[in-house]
């Protein structure tokens, strides 16, 4: 089984209802939680609203601008966690029977998950190792997530009566947000690694083979039906244009090209062009509707006209300008000033 890239799956609300519930608890509101997300709080109250993760990421941003970008930030959040909030794959998780068929049945589903890492599994004679790659995470929220989901494994674990302390942490985290995550997860400082390449959690190999308390091994097959099921529908319903316009849209500082998308999905560029041209648009258009939609954005902030081009990913200011005029029927530079009146006309198409 192909396992679905977290940015291409929209998810349940689990993840932003625990960081809210963290950030009213910091003394925000909801409010200010969601700001520029798109989401509501009824959103949040809605069993079946679906969200993308670049909504999420806005979430984490909004934290971090009103609580500081201050190591153990993430951790407080993290720790609001358990396996129960996680959905349909938590239960999985709970039916077991065994930690290493929890963990190994959950990963072909964690887009599922309110998890940003991609978790995976190895063992040898002594030890397992929980991978936990970040590298699909833009930078700017990556530090954030890894403590959160760090920590919210553990919190997790916990809460689910599984003693879960590893004999070692490598970590991509600076020194002090990783000597923080190692108290957590009660480890010995000299067994906590900062500054690593990747994520990875050394446990004894004996800790995989530990019973769950609420093992069933049927329960555990009817959820991960239950799972697979829902992973196909929410796909099903987004289509491939849906999940394009997620990878364009994960990362503010990155536009992907067409192959570096279809690599991502696991498909070959021709065949990402066919599927796009059979749900009536292209990779170009929905290029341009999220290059359109940034710079937007971006003409409200202090940015100059040449930097918001080059953030766009345009070789030269003229082709943003050029393509500018085309959405909006005005200059930026005009548009930034206030004189939209005489362009609404020209781009209320396009808007549509």
């Amino acid at each position: 089984m192909v396992v679905a890239p977290v940015w291409a799956v929209p998810r349940g609300t689990e993840g932003v209802r625990i960081m809210v519930e963290a950030g009213i608890a910091h003394g925000m509101t909801a409010a200010e939680c969601l700001v520029g997300t798109g989401l509501t709080e009824g959103d949040l109250n809605d069993e079946n609203a679906e969200i993308w993760a670049h909504q999420e990421f806005d979430v984490i941003r909004n934290l971090v601008a009103r609580l500081g970008d201050r190591p153990g930030v993430g951790i407080e959040v993290g720790l609001h966690s358990t396996i129960g909030r996680s959905g349909v794959i938590g239960f999985m998780l709970l039916a077991g029977p065994t930690l290493r068929e929890a963990v190994e049945r959950a990963i072909p589903f964690l887009a599922l998950s309110p998890t940003h890492l991609r978790f995976s599994i190895e063992s040898d004679a002594d030890d397992a190792y929980v991978f936990a790659d970040d590298s699909e995470l833009p930078a700017d929220v990556r530090p954030f997530v890894v403590e959160r989901d760090v920590a919210g494994l553990a919190a997790a674990l916990r809460g689910a009566q599984v003693d879960f302390v590893p004999r070692r942490l490598e970590t991509t985290l600076d020194s002090e947000r990783a000597a923080l995550l190692g108290e957590e997860l009660r480890m010995p400082p000299d067994c906590v690694h900062a500054h690593q390449r990747s994520n990875r959690l050394v446990l004894p190999r004996s800790m995989l083979d530990l019973r769950l308390p609420q093992a069933d091994a049927n329960t555990a097959r009817a959820f991960e039906r239950q799972c697979q099921d829902l992973l196909e529908r929410r796909l099903a319903r987004v289509g491939i244009a849906g999940q394009v316009r997620s990878r364009l849209l994960h990362n503010p500082g990155e536009l992907p090209s067409m192959p570096a998308v279809a690599d991502g999905l696991h498909i070959d560029p021709r065949t990402l062009r066919r599927r796009l041209a059979a749900e009536g648009t292209s990779f170009r258009e929905l290029l341009d509707e999220v290059r359109r939609k940034r710079a937007i954005e971006l003409l409200a902030t202090e940015l100059t006209v040449e930097e918001i081009a080059k953030q766009l990913g345009y070789a030269e200011t003229a082709n943003f300008t050029h393509a500018f005029k085309r959405w909006e029927g005005t200059a930026p530079s005009y548009f930034r000033a206030g004189g939209r009146a005489g362009a609404d006309s020209t781009s209320t198409a396009h808007r549509k």
